[in-house]
């Protein structure tokens, strides 16, 4: 991934068992691990084989081909118990189903297996999106349920003895499974854990807090806060003594305790680092024991604004020249009033632009409102203009669906006047991807103007999902070099924080030091050759996410792919396309270099009967590695046709 380390499940399956290789190219492994149990490498997943009366049992599951392949004939599969509702997981569950196999999953997740179409026909997981569980990585086409299991729940299948234990933690409700056979147990640990201290991404474990009496946060703000859950399951795993434990995605572990002892150590390493600069410690003082109720330490970095910044109120403020006329720097909620009622007061002019510093809803929820009533321009930096005018284009957090037509679009490093004042617009990928700062300055004056980058407690990384890289050169590095560069004189304004507020070079360099450790200790946590991948969801993603077309229409997608690795990395991809659409191109392949990212083209036809909702899925495999679905598109039947006839 990137490209897997060493310690990959292929590298070491081929080692211990039998090395096989599919028609499609695939690396496929078998292994058994203990008397009656063997382990399918099946592509991107791992999947148990448990076998008795010459019948089978299937933890995990595989498409009924790479079943064959791998040695197990899908007509003897009596069962398929599934951990967790991720769709690489269940993937082959309604084949073996239609052919006799019953299915049993967790019961807190049964109905995203049974009713998945429910799930995408919500736009709640897509649009103003503060809550990531159930992730859209759940199963694009429903499965039926022969059986619904809670922890707890146990059950004998022809001598075998099978067990539910709580595998909550990436998910809300997964299942882990111990399965004794022959006097040995063997434990199926779903996504909790992929190897000896390692898990396959942080951002599943997004999650709430809660503290005190009523203190709470969601899990926009919670990074990692699902970690303690992951654990307490992985120690409930532990309890059944298994002598071999096998995650869905990573390798087989022999030595199950010190392989979650060490995950447990990464894991605090790394959320320890988060916490040392968060700026979750002045929005949520209290919350954590490292993070003290009373903020009288972070208020020496708290300055007042220059005269000709407003606070407007909300997340919004005016930049005001001499003669009263400002630029709003974002706005959502009731600001279209609040900049009239100030204009009726005197203390606004008239509204010449709009600077937008991201695209969450707190921030642009009513620009298009402001510009219908003031007449006035929208100006963004390159990076998020495309977002906001195309936000179906994107699955990220806080998204608003309406689109924003920016007037104007500034490259990294412009700069300009505007009534006696000298504005520059930069690369800002703090807080999310697509973030942007202006830099302000009239005469001796300095105020960058970061969105939410930036608390006087530190950096707002708490929600994975933003795509927080934290390779050098890019996300908060890049963030603090601007900072480093600006120097402590430069004032720092975060519309979430009244006033402004600064920081020294020692507290600048102690955030990079802080970072580096970071770093570091994200690369023993995760198996990826660049942490990044481990930390940003959206590193292959459908572009455009949603699409309207009409039935019967061609309709095409972009598979993008950003490599965050320092070497070259070749992309396979193919679509996965619902029964009945005609593909039209169904693979692809591109080179893509380092720190850059490039897109693969597909295309397929819609039935003539299309209605409501279609999910598309895009396979790929990175550096020879298979990586399952990872990305998902969504197309819209009724409302504007963008597709065209084939």
């Amino acid at each position: 991934m990137g490209q897997w380390r060493a310690s990959t499940f292929a590298g070491a399956i081929i080692a211990l068992g039998v090395s096989l290789i599919n028609t499609e190219g695939r690396a496929m492994s078998s292994v058994e691990v203990s008397p009656g149990v063997s382990v399918l490498s099946a592509g991107a997943i791992n999947v148990g084989v448990i076998r008795a009366e010459g019948r089978v049992l299937l933890v995990g599951c595989a498409a009924p081909g790479v079943l064959e392949r791998g040695g197990v004939r899908p007509s003897d599969v009596d069962w398929v118990l599934l951990t967790h509702h991720f769709r690489d997981e269940a993937e082959g569950a309604r084949e073996l189903a239609a052919m006799g196999a019953k299915i049993a999953v967790p019961a807190a997740e049964r109905t995203l297996f049974e009713h998945a179409e429910a799930f995408w026909s919500s736009d709640e997981w897509r649009v103003h999106a503060y809550h990531y569980h159930p992730s859209p990585r759940t199963l694009r086409v429903s499965v039926p349920v022969d059986r619904a299991l809670a922890p707890g729940d146990a059950f004998e299948w022809r001598g075998v003895e099978v067990r539910a234990l709580d595998g909550r933690g990436p998910t809300d409700g997964g299942l882990a499974y111990a399965v004794t056979a022959n006097g040995r147990t063997v434990a199926f640990a779903g996504d909790l854990i992929y190897g000896p201290g390692q898990l396959r991404d942080l951002y599943s474990l997004q999650g709430e807090r809660t503290w005190g009496e009523g203190g709470k946060y969601g899990e926009y703000h919670g990074f990692g806060e699902r970690a303690a859950v992951a654990l307490r399951s992985l120690d409930g795993v532990l309890a059944a003594r298994p002598s071999v434990l096998v995650p869905t995605h990573g390798i087989v572990i022999r030595e199950a305790a010190h392989a979650v002892a060490a995950l447990r150590t990464n894991l605090d390493e790394c959320l320890r680092s988060y916490w040392k600069t968060s700026a979750g410690r002045w929005y949520f003082a209290g919350a954590r024991p490292e993070w003290p109720v009373d903020i009288g330490y972070l208020k020496p970095r708290c300055r007042k604004l220059p005269s000709w910044v407003v606070e407007v109120g909300g997340t919004s403020r005016a930049i005001v020249a001499g003669d009263g006329h400002c630029i709003v720097v974002d706005c959502a909620g009731d600001v279209p009033s609040r900049v009239a009622e100030l204009q009726r007061q005197g203390k606004l002019g008239a509204v010449d632009a709009i600077w937008v510093t991201h695209y969450h809803d707190d921030h642009v929820g009513a620009v298009n409102e402001l510009r219908a009533a003031q007449q006035c321009a929208v100006v963004a930096h390159e990076t998020m203009a495309d977002i906001l005018q195309r936000p179906d284009a994107y699955l990220m957090p806080c998204l608003d669906p309406q689109p924003i037509r920016v007037d104007r679009v500034t490259r990294d490093g412009e700069t300009w006047s505007w009534r006696g004042f000298t504005l520059t617009a930069l690369s800002f990928p703090g807080q999310t991807f697509y973030d942007a700062a202006l830099l302000v300055q009239r005469g001796d004056e300095r105020v960058l103007f970061l969105g939410d980058s930036f608390t006087p407690g530190g950096m707002d990384d708490y929600c994975a999902l933003n795509r927080n890289l934290v390779a050098k050169g890019h996300g908060y590095d890049r963030c603090l070099d601007v900072l480093e560069k600006l120097g402590p004189s430069c004032l720092l304004v975060n519309e979430h924080v009244d006033g402004a507020f600064a920081f020294t070079e020692a507290e600048l360099a102690e955030m990079r030091a802080e970072l580096g450790r970071r770093r570091e200790a994200l690369r023993r946590l995760l198996p990826w050759d660049e942490p990044d991948y481990g930390l940003d969801p959206q590193w292959a993603r459908c572009d455009p996410y949603l699409q309207r077309a009409a039935p019967g229409m061609a309709v095409g997608w972009n598979l993008r792919l950003l490599n965050h690795s320092r070497t070259a990395k070749r992309a396979l991809v193919r679509l996965r396309a619902p029964e009945g659409w005609k593909v039209l191109v169904g693979d692809g392949s591109v080179l893509v270099r380092p720190g850059r990212d490039a897109s693969v083209h597909l295309a397929a036809v819609a039935p003539p009967d299309a209605s409501g909702r279609a999910v598309v899925g895009f396979e790929v495999r990175w550096a020879g590695a298979d990586l399952g679905e990872l990305a998902e598109g969504v197309v819209q039947f009724g409302g504007p046709a963008r597709g065209r006839e084939p």
